[in-house]
């Protein structure tokens, strides 16, 4: 008699089970079993999944949830923590619908701990569902262990009452040490219930042999590791069974076959499918209900008119009605509207959109529409490789916005479409190659020395992706030579084996949107958005989505828009300049200047060394260059960037296969860079359509033997027909086409990034302190890019410097041309509101004076120790006194501005007003205090604002330490497990006891030149000769190694004074000595003459130090320029320097 698995979990059952959707329906076939069922824990994640590879396997799919009853599922506290399970099944549409709506409402309304429903709701909800009872977390065995058959029975009854299909489900013995006994008594139910019996196996993994490595996975979960006696662990057999199991499990039970026909009849009731492919666009509701298709129309081709001249329009309507007629014959009119319509919103609220992304810059639609804004013509897009009309699939149009303020847009379209109708899309984080070793070898006790060992012996990833471990221990060589020699290494690799790729935890997707003409519960389950209040996400992954037929879009957020946003803001505020990012001089020389120079930093996508080594070689002079190097910087293309530079400069040097390549490839001097080039040489070479081009390189990429035989075939036709020589034809396909698909980049991406790089680019070459400015508050968050930015502008002549009461804004402050300040809203614990009531009362009143000016002024409740020294530590009060004084001041000052807002609101604050500055009796006086040395007060400011400003406890000792020891910016991966010496001071200090109770340690070296993080393990810590302490200087002796960043294994460390080794760094002229900045002050009326004779003599006198000159402006404004190059000092220079200024 044959049988069918009522009762499943897979790897969605997250850490719990450990099949796969695609194991139950392969052992369903392998077994003849008709149907199988699903019925993860209080989910519905891989039911389409599922669903899909069951039909691929001539499989009925049973979609079921083995889902949580609470007693009342608003409850939430200890009362009510405990829930039994029940196994609900979708027998057709109406109750996969209620299945979807219980899970939903588990998720939102019940969740505590686990996704709960309560009899109320289930009550409400059952068409069309098919219950059966649930195993040993059941309520009715719940009862029965708990020795209450009564009540059992009771359960039972309510259960029969509720549902019109109730089954009672035994589990073969094996499962549970009790279950001979609870069958007993379930049979004795049905029999006094009438109801019909099946049998379950609650699997938790395909076959007996995986049980150790599914204990393991349980392990991960709880935290414990195999050797823990009271750890969580099941007990019982929790595998697939096959007939003969069931018969074997179960012999001598005399209804046995009854059982086993009953699971038969119960997947004879199930006739529900998920229907894949559907078009479930919304619909734009138009204007006065236009027809949509006439309304896209008018639109775009009031658009074309604004973007094309009168010349281009033949070209350009030809290519728009082409474009219409396609995307109206595939159904994607709304599409276009509704992207249309939230970046017409985007735009009109001044947020930051980007120029396009991906292929849809290839469409004249979208060009019109200003959802791009690339001209596909001028730049040779394709449509094709947007919309191909040969293979019909849904258009991806990807949006970028400012980062900070994507939400914005999000928020426009669950406004606009309803927020039952928009969700963000729940993502699954799976176990990759390194994650699970460590995973398991934590589950398996292993010391965590030995799991960083062998975690380390895994091959990195390739193009982001991990070799899988199972191919690993053999092509590997150290990882196969100890999975080979070290059994501890073999148990653990075996079990990571078999974990790997399992499903770990759920996330949201970073931009991916699901936009709906009904509530998304018709076609998914929801649930709340991991970490996010307020938001909730699909139960259903992007892929089931997508195939189902809902409307994804991808709303990106790009910090490197927000920069642009606050750039032109700062530009606006001091230059009174209205930019429009999008339609400026696309040959501006001093940005060519710039990407010739390498000074990209901050430069979207031109930041790396080797890309800025590479631009100054290539000296760009045309966007098409810019377009380029977005294409070719990349593994495997980035070896013909040497080629393309030589073929720009040396135009001889271009070779051509043949006459009819060099209009293709004349653009990129005979190197084949982008997708739309082979698409245009199937085209012009072999006759094909553009569709049949992409269709071309699609099956080119798959690497498909079958596929390429018949493209080559078809591609040698082609030329053939168009007059080449076969042979020579075959030559093209094989040396061009086939390695030309699998590095050739989408042009249409290329060119909006590359618009990026240009627009930031052009507002640093002409606006270069306001971008200096925008770039160092967008990354204000990440300290190691603010150091690199800071380097940057000390690179362009551009002094960053502490923050300061009076001219400090909120973010990063221009203050002239060649000073940039931090901003009061960089200070730790001054908090936003703080610093907005500051430069709020600041602005009304005028600059302060003094402290106590200041005092006076800002309401004492703001006054508090943390915002005080805060203030004082970061440096923003140093015009006024020391900062370690006014620090400890703090509540002379707090009492202070209480008396003068006593006295305000007492009405004596006139007695006040009649004087100009408040009277001797008044002063504030500061409490004396013990003065600090310069790394005290360095410290300080680092405890505030994240990173040394002023200067650095290291300062001079640059030379020195370079002689001696490694440095942060020598190091690459070519050191990774070489030996080294480094000099520097610890932070980020911790030490700490591993699971295992080993204890460890951490910490992060810095020197001059940057930041490494540095571990030493339980093996070392030890035998360490002097103890690590945070704030101190020390040598540190170890190996260089890697994780995702360098980092420094610790074998020893030295303590060293910085006074012994700023001693030693003069005793051998290694010391660079800091010169005091000369200042020269320029009056207004100074002529164009003498002016010129000043630069004469600076230019003429170079040496160390530095020079700042102060120019006063017809407004009387002083504008502050330092100088990149120094001078030579001497007293005849400076009399001459003064001589030219009287």
């Amino acid at each position: 008699m044959n049988f069918i698995n009522i009762h499943n979990h897979t790897h969605y059952s997250l850490l719990d089970a450990l099949s796969r959707p695609k194991h139950l329906a392969k052992f369903a076939s392998d077994n003849k079993q008709p149907a199988i069922a699903l019925t993860d824990h209080g989910n519905l994640y891989g039911a389409c999944e599922f669903f899909k590879y069951c039909k691929a396997e001539g499989v009925k799919p049973i979609i079921g949830c083995e889902v949580y009853v609470s007693r009342d599922r608003f409850i939430k506290d200890s009362t009510n923590r405990y829930s039994q399970t029940l196994l609900l099944y979708a027998k057709n549409h109406t109750g996969y619908l209620n299945l979807i709506e219980l899970v939903t409402k588990s998720y939102l309304e019940g969740f505590y701990y686990v996704p709960r429903i309560d009899k109320k709701l289930l009550s409400g909800h059952t068409e069309g569902l098919v219950c059966v009872s649930a195993g040993s977390q059941g309520e009715i065995c719940q009862y029965l262990l708990a020795e209450n058959f009564d009540k059992a029975l009771e359960v039972a009854r309510s259960y029969k009452d509720l549902f019109e299909d109730y089954y009672l489900e035994i589990l073969p013995p094996s499962t549970h040490p009790k279950q001979t006994a609870i069958n007993d008594q379930i049979i004795q139910i049905s029999k006094s219930l009438d109801l019909p019996v099946v049998i379950g196996c609650d699997s938790h993994y395909v076959n007996i042999q995986d049980k150790p490595s599914h204990d393991v996975l349980v392990c991960i979960q709880s935290g414990r590791n195999v050797d823990e006696t009271d750890r969580p662990k099941y007990k019982g057999d929790m595998q697939l069974r096959t007939n003969v199991d069931i018969e074997m499990e179960f012999k001598g039970l005399p209804e046995l076959e009854t059982y086993m026909k009953n699971t038969l009849e119960f997947a004879d009731l199930f006739d529900m499918q998920i229907e894949f492919g559907q078009n479930l666009l919304p619909k734009y509701d138009t204007p006065e209900n236009e027809p949509a298709d006439q309304y896209l129309r008018e639109l775009c081709e009031q658009g074309l008119k604004n973007k094309y001249i009168e010349d281009e329009h033949e070209s350009a309507f030809e290519r728009l009605n082409y474009e219409l007629s396609v995307i109206e014959s595939m159904g994607f009119i709304d599409y276009f509207l509704i992207v249309w319509d939230f970046v017409k919103f985007a735009k009109d609220k001044g947020i930051m959109v980007g120029p396009g992304r991906g292929s849809a810059a290839g469409s004249i639609i979208a060009y019109c529409l200003d959802i791009t804004t690339v001209d596909p013509l001028k730049y040779g897009l394709y449509f094709e490789r947007f919309l191909n009309p040969e293979r019909v699939s849904m258009p991806d149009v990807d949006i970028d916005f400012a980062d900070t303020r994507r939400e914005e847009v999000m928020d426009y379209v669950v406004e606009r479409y309803g927020r039952l109708n928009v969700a963000q899309i729940i993502t699954f984080g799976t176990m990759s190659a390194k994650a699970v070793v460590r995973d398991v070898g934590r589950a398996l006790g292993f010391l965590y020395a030995d799991v960083d060992r062998i975690a380390k012996l895994v091959p990195p990833p390739v193009l982001g992706k991990y070799e899988p471990l199972s191919k690993s221990v053999e092509d590997a060589p150290d990882l196969s030579l100890a999975y080979k020699n070290e059994p501890a290494t073999k148990r653990l690799m075996d079990y990571a084996i078999k974990l790997e790729g399992t499903v770990r935890h759920t996330g949201t997707h970073a931009c991916a949107v699901i936009i709906a003409q009904e509530p998304l519960t018709h076609f998914t389950p929801m649930q709340p958005a991991s970490g996010r209040e307020n938001s909730i996400v699909t139960q259903y992954s992007m892929k089931p989505l997508e195939d189902i037929g809902l409307l994804k879009m991808d709303f990106l957020g790009l910090k490197n828009l927000t920069i642009l946003e606050i750039a032109l803001e700062i530009i606006k505020d001091r230059h009174d300049v209205d930019i429009d990012i999008d339609h400026v001089d696309l040959y501006d020389k001093k940005t060519f200047e710039l990407f010739s120079s390498g000074l990209t930093t901050g430069v979207f996508q031109l930041e790396s060394s080797g890309m800025k080594r590479y631009l100054k070689e290539l000296r760009p002079s045309r966007l098409e260059d810019i377009i380029a190097m977005n294409a070719l910087y990349r593994p495997g293309p980035m070896d013909y960037i040497p080629q393309y530079i030589q073929g720009k400069h040396d135009p001889k040097s271009i070779k051509y296969m043949d006459p009819v390549f060099k209009p293709i490839l004349k653009e990129t001097y005979g190197v084949g860079v982008y997708q739309e080039q082979i698409l245009r040489i199937a085209r012009d070479f072999a006759g094909f359509s553009l569709g049949e081009a992409d269709l071309l390189r699609r099956a080119v990429g798959k690497k498909i033997p079958e596929l390429l035989a018949e493209q080559k075939a078809k591609f040698i036709d082609g030329a053939q027909a168009n007059g080449h020589d076969p042979n020579f034809a075959g030559k093209v396909f094989t040396d061009v086409i086939e390695p030309f698909a699998g590095y050739g980049f989408n042009k249409a991406h290329a060119t909006c990034y590359a618009y990026i790089a240009y627009q930031t680019a052009y507002l640093k070459a002409n606006y270069t302190v306001e971008f200096m400015a925008a770039l160092l508050t967008a990354d204000l968050e990440s300290t190691d890019r603010v150091v690199i930015e800071i380097d940057e502008c000390s690179e362009l002549g551009i002094e960053v410097l502490p923050p300061d009461i009076n001219e400090s804004s909120l973010n990063f402050t221009v203050i002239d041309e060649s000073n940039i300040r931090f901003g009061l809203g960089a200070i730790k614990g001054l908090g936003t509101k703080t610093v907005e009531r500051i430069i709020e009362i600041r602005n009304e009143s005028g600059p302060f004076e003094s402290l106590e000016d200041f005092a006076q002024k800002i309401p004492p409740e703001l006054l508090n120790k943390k915002s005080i020294q805060a203030l004082s530590y970061a440096g923003a009060f140093d015009k006024f006194g020391s900062r370690h004084q006014i620090a400890c001041s703090f509540e002379l000052l707090n009492k202070y501005s209480k008396q003068h807002q006593t006295a305000r609101n007492s009405g004596q604050s006139s007695l006040f007003d009649m004087f100009d500055s408040i009277p001797s009796a008044d002063k504030l006086e500061l409490l004396p205090v013990e003065p600090l040395s310069d790394f005290e007060i360095l410290t300080n400011e680092k405890n505030v604002l994240g990173l040394y400003v002023s200067s650095h406890p290291l300062k001079g000792l640059g030379r020195y330490l370079s002689q001696k020891y490694h440095q942060v910016t020598d190091l690459n991966d070519d050191f990774v497990d070489k030996k080294i010496k480094m000099c520097g001071m610890i932070t980020n200090y911790r030490k700490f006891y591993t699971k295992n109770g080993k204890q460890m340690m951490t910490f992060t070296l810095e020197d001059l030149t940057g930041s490494i993080d540095v571990v030493c393990f339980a093996r070392n810590l030890n035998s360490l000769k002097d103890e690590v302490q945070p704030d101190e200087f020390f040598v540190c002796y170890g190996t260089v190694g890697k994780r995702d960043n360098l980092q420094l294994r610790l074998d020893q460390v030295q303590k060293v004074s910085l006074e012994k080794m700023k001693e030693s760094a003069l005793e051998s002229n290694h010391f660079e000595h800091q010169t005091e900045t000369f200042e020269i002050k320029i009056p207004k009326e100074t002529s164009k003459t003498n002016l010129t004779q000043l630069k004469e003599v600076l230019s003429t006198n170079p040496g160390n130090t530095p020079v700042c000159l102060q120019m006063e402006n017809l407004n009387g404004s002083i504008k502050h320029i330092k100088l990149k190059s120094g001078i030579t000092l001497t007293p005849a220079v400076k009399s001459q320097i003064m001589s030219l200024l009287k």
